[in-house]
């Protein structure tokens, strides 16, 4: 009797393994996101926007990691970076924004989609920027804890002032207000705010952008496996038609 019991039990543990293993849960990846503006991030409630179809994106194409975007002030990344602690992957970045030119302190996917930071400044005052020196003795408008490229370094050395504020829809009213000269906003927000509300006649563009880049993922090597599932992914999105007609509802 003991031995059909335990040839039973054998049994019912070799015929249950195959069919526990596949109903595993998939691991919890976060997705760290700090850009709330359309139309990177159109409603957070209700989950919508670019990064948030970024994030269903990889979802139905990769079965072992479950993405969830979760928004964190930039400095708060950067302490997790610095100690080490950043459990899950950077969505929509670039090196040059985390001192890593090289691409060796982090892992970087291709790019998720290319975006402009303009020089925008009201149409009865307009501002064309040719070069930094264009801008010295001016008031910028940035979002807090964001690094403009040059423009940081115009501040610390006292050439220009900078007003902070908390996204860049604060920057459209900024302006009206006359409290600053110009602001710096990504080109892809600007279009989206702009398209909406019918403003075009009281902003003017510099025909020189200050920035054009690639946002890209940023990945920890302590999560390369995270990295080595994620990457081809993103390799394959930008030619995939599915992904293409979903991103044009943004332009």
């Amino acid at each position: 009797m003991f031995k059909i019991i335990a040839l039973l039990f054998l049994y019912l543990s070799v015929y249950f393994l195959p069919q526990n293993s596949a109903e595993a849960k998939p691991q919890n990846i976060p997705v760290y996101i700090y850009h709330l503006k359309p139309p990177l991030v159109v409603s957070a409630h209700e989950k919508t926007g670019v990064y948030y179809d970024i994030e269903r994106y990889l979802n139905s194409h990769i079965a072992e990691y479950k993405f969830e975007t979760v928004y964190i002030p930039r400095k708060r990344i950067d302490l997790m970076l610095e100690q080490k602690k950043l459990d899950g992957i950077v969505l929509g970045v670039n090196p040059v924004w985390f001192q890593d030119k090289d691409e060796d302190k982090y892992l970087w996917t291709a790019r998720v989609l290319t975006d402009r930071d303009e020089i925008i400044s009201l149409r009865d005052t307009p501002i064309e920027y040719f070069d930094l020196d264009s801008l010295k003795g001016k008031i910028v408008g940035g979002v807090r804890g964001f690094y403009y490229h040059g423009i940081n370094e115009l501040v610390n050395d006292g050439a220009i002032k900078r007003v902070n504020t908390a996204s860049e829809l604060d920057l459209f009213d900024l302006l009206l207000a006359k409290r600053i000269d110009f602001a710096v906003i990504s080109r892809s927000t600007f279009d989206y705010i702009i398209g909406k509300q019918k403003r075009h006649m009281y902003f003017h563009l510099s025909k020189k952008p200050h920035d054009i880049f690639d946002r890209r993922i940023l990945v920890p090597h302590s999560r390369k496996d995270v990295f080595e599932v994620v990457a081809p992914v993103i390799d394959h999105m930008a030619f995939d038609p599915e992904w293409q007609k979903l991103e044009k509802q943004y332009r």
